[in-house]
């Protein structure tokens, strides 16, 4: 077995015992906070139809226009995976712009700590990882999937960030 396999493993037993863990954590503390309220809802919704809408146009715009010109420039595979995630990106952007982000009563802080982490894991494995770019296939490698989950995270790490302190300086001027 070579060291890539191993690795595969190991990070598949990793996923799976967190995975069991927060099963049991969740089990064992119930239910802490509300789900979303109605206005929340109607506003996840209207994103995820912008962020289908606007895969759906790049999907169109980069098989018609772009497809032929750029397929020995850069992957396919990694056109269309950063396609997928600019869709994921604008629902979280809108979604976090329009405070249907956090369920009621949810605390921001557990998931500035779990975003800063997937941003730390991704950026730690592009980089250490043996693969660099891409293969002579035209695939694209860990470091190029995981740069671009780096990034995306990082991008909505940032506007929650802002959005945060947005609230918190509406707040201060209500109360003056």
């Amino acid at each position: 077995m070579n060291s890539d396999f191993m690795g595969y493993v190991v990070a598949f037993g990793l996923m799976v015992v967190v995975a069991i863990m927060i099963l049991i954590i969740r089990k064992k503390l119930g239910p802490e906070c509300k789900n979303y309220d109605e206005r929340q809802i109607l506003i996840r919704g209207k994103g995820y139809r912008i962020s289908f809408m606007t895969v759906l146009l790049l999907s169109f715009i980069y098989a018609g226009f772009f497809y032929g010109m750029t397929k020995d420039i850069i992957s396919p595979q990694l056109v269309i995976f950063t396609i997928g995630f600019l869709g994921i990106m604008i629902y979280a952007v809108y979604c976090i712009l329009n405070d249907a982000y956090l369920q009621v009563g949810q605390n921001p802080k557990k998931w500035i700590i779990l975003m800063a982490f997937v941003i730390i894991a991704n950026a730690l494995a592009a980089f250490a990882g043996s693969d660099q770019g891409l293969t002579a296939q035209g695939l694209a490698t860990g470091m190029a999937i995981n740069s671009i989950i780096a990034i995306l995270f990082g991008v909505v790490l940032v506007v929650f960030l802002i959005k945060l302190g947005m609230d918190k300086r509406g707040e201060g001027h209500e109360e003056s």
